[in-house]
């Protein structure tokens, strides 16, 4: 009797989770799969996902509603600095973006360059290095990855994350620094 109770609760088992998908068709058909399946966007699609993370990054250099307009506003927003040797991770929030851009009195600087980018569906990601400027002066770089949902008004950032390191472990931008 010993043995028949491991093989009745994996019969129950198997039993409950064949059950819960009764019913339960699969809505992918072969030409579904095919749609939603990642792919490179077209130039226009491009375009229009990097001119949503661009306006995003034109707000940082002082006005909150370019950022406010580029996202969801349940963004989440995550780095990973590890300029110190070991990484440590970082939140931010919305508000307290929108709040330091608003008070700040020097201009901050992102830049982007050879974006990789992707769209399954409604959904795109964008693979980017990056640098960063406070005033003058040159702060970290790293690497920015930034989800976008579609939605009916256009692209809008739902998360982003990024690292924050300093060269050689990260490049500048191409073109040098910032002009001021």
């Amino acid at each position: 009797m010993k043995r028949a109770v491991p093989l009745i609760a994996t019969l129950l088992v198997f039993s409950a989770c064949n059950a819960s998908d009764e019913g339960v068709e699969d809505a992918t058909t072969p030409t579904q799969a095919a749609e939603v399946a990642a792919h490179v966007p077209t130039a226009a699609e491009r375009a229009d996902i990097l001119a949503v993370l661009q306006e995003f990054f034109d707000g940082l250099a002082g006005d909150p509603n370019l950022i406010a307009n580029a996202v969801e506003p349940g963004i989440v927003m995550q780095s990973t600095d590890a300029r110190s040797g070991t990484a440590v991770s970082g939140r931010s929030t919305l508000e307290g973006l929108l709040q330091r851009v608003e008070t700040s009195e020097v201009v901050m600087t992102e830049r982007m360059w050879d974006a990789e980018v992707q769209v399954a569906g409604a959904l795109a990601t964008v693979w980017t290095p990056y640098d960063f400027y406070i005033g003058s002066e040159f702060s970290h770089c790293g690497i920015d990855v930034a989800t976008l949902m579609r939605r009916d008004d256009g692209w809008k950032i739902i998360n982003l994350n990024w690292t924050r390191e300093a060269p050689p472990n990260c490049a500048l931008h191409p073109d040098g620094p910032p002009s001021a």
